[in-house]
């Protein structure tokens, strides 16, 4: 695995232990989420949903991992999750910033898979 892509899953697999301090530090201010279930989520609504501690352990399995630069300071993540507990899979994609030296996710949508 490349040095980008073990920076960024490093990234996307902190927000999946569902910490609000995480949100906070890693979700740009005009974040915007297309779920799977077709709702549009932003930072505010998240960071209600989160909690202080999060949680102890992942709920999805990370697969198919890629993180491609596709301009000067925007990567694009693209990976497979599969979660541990029923089994559902999604394709997913962030788009991720470089805000003043900080990586902040703009953007993220997930889809089932087929």
């Amino acid at each position: 695995m490349t040095a980008l892509n073990n920076q960024f899953l490093l990234l996307e697999q902190q927000l999946m232990y569902y910490k609000k301090e995480d949100f906070i530090n890693l979700l740009s201010e005009d974040f915007l989420e297309y779920g799977s279930s077709g709702g549009i989520m932003d930072k505010p609504f998240l960071l209600n949903e989160v909690t202080d501690q999060g949680i102890e352990e992942w709920l999805f399995t990370v697969t198919d991992f890629q993180a491609i630069s596709i301009a000067d300071q925007i990567v694009q993540t693209r990976f497979v999750t599969t979660n541990r507990t029923n089994g559902n899979s999604q394709n997913r994609s962030s788009l991720w910033r470089n805000e003043n030296g900080t990586w902040r996710m703009f953007f993220h949508q997930g889809t089932p898979t087929k």
